[in-house]
């Protein structure tokens, strides 16, 4: 395994994982369908309820064998996999495993620890498989719950898998209805849970679709993400420029150093210079090796660098 340098980390061709929940019939599927080149693995039966005006190819599956056969067709054909819902694809690995595993099931009936187990794992390989070939989104139903502090939203999932399923998750929305439009929360609050990266956090109103409009929301939001990561890439690069001029100028500082009576002037020039990311730090820890190297020391009384008597 490689060890990457923060200033040489580049994900500007990463693939976006995200997250859309909300109430029955909030429009999660039709924003979802929204995203580029998309392909539907319809596991709720949800797209008899989008518009067909905006309904996109979808794969039909009942079992989580058919859902990893849809998704190997899907290569090289569609940029986006939709997932809809998240809780369905949770149901489907708890069958697999008990279909495949026997320690799934408990001896007295019902799914167990183990078979939990089987199925985080899978739910983690999947999604790091998906990433490297397909945005994803995966959509999931919330139900509304009553709290000390008032109402809440939660993913309708099995209950030990809620915070599974965010682990893959680059960014996440509530998506609710408020004074008649529509909203993605990707802050999280007290009320409901979220996941804000890329500049996009906070809320994001999503517009209403007016006859014959293409719907293009995601497709724009994820562009405005790879602007994001392209940008901080290229700023990166920047430092790393700025870095290596630093250190080629500093070297050449140290290296003029033919006497100790210059020393001082030299770490000054060096602590004025523009510097970027750890080029002070090493290029002092570089000028103190040269003066231990010389036997040359700091003489407070002088105010200026010594050879040791």
């Amino acid at each position: 395994m490689a060890i990457v340098k923060p200033e040489s980390m580049n994900f500007s061709e990463k693939n976006i994982i995200m997250i859309i929940a909300g109430t029955p019939g909030v429009g999660k599927t039709t924003i979802a369908l929204s995203a580029p080149d998309v392909m539907l693995i319809d596991a709720d039966e949800g797209m008899a309820r989008v518009n067909p005006a905006h309904r996109k190819d979808t794969a039909m599956c009942k079992t989580y064998e058919e859902l990893l056969s849809d998704i190997q067709a899907a290569e090289g054909v569609y940029k986006t996999i939709v997932i809809d819902t998240g809780g369905a694809l949770i149901d489907m690995l708890k069958d697999w495993a008990i279909r495949n595993d026997p320690k799934a099931s408990k001896t007295s009936g019902g799914f167990s620890l183990q078979g939990f187990g089987i199925v985080k794992t899978e739910f983690l390989r999947l999604f790091a498989e998906l990433r490297k070939k397909f945005n994803v989104v995966l959509l999931f139903h919330e139900s509304k719950e009553k709290a000390d502090e008032g109402i809440t939203y939660e993913l309708v999932c099995e209950g030990s898998a809620r915070n599974l399923v965010w682990q893959p998750a680059d960014l996440g929305a509530h998506m609710f209805i408020q004074n008649g439009e529509r909203y993605l929360g990707f802050s999280p609050t007290s009320q409901y849970s979220a996941k804000a990266a890329y500049g996009i956090k906070g809320l994001v109103k999503v517009p209403e679709l007016k006859d014959g409009e293409p719907n293009m929301f995601l497709t724009k939001l994820f562009a405005q993400v790879k602007a994001a990561l392209i940008a901080e890439s290229a700023s990166t690069k920047q430092y790393q420029e700025d870095y290596e001029k630093a250190m080629e100028t500093g070297r050449a500082l140290i290296e003029s150093v033919d006497a100790p009576e210059k020393a001082l002037d030299v770490l000054n020039d060096i602590r004025k210079m523009a510097h970027a990311l750890t080029s002070q730090k090493e290029l002092e820890a570089a000028f103190k090796r040269k003066m231990a190297d010389n036997d040359w020391t700091y003489s407070a009384s002088e105010k200026r660098y010594v050879a040791k008597a």
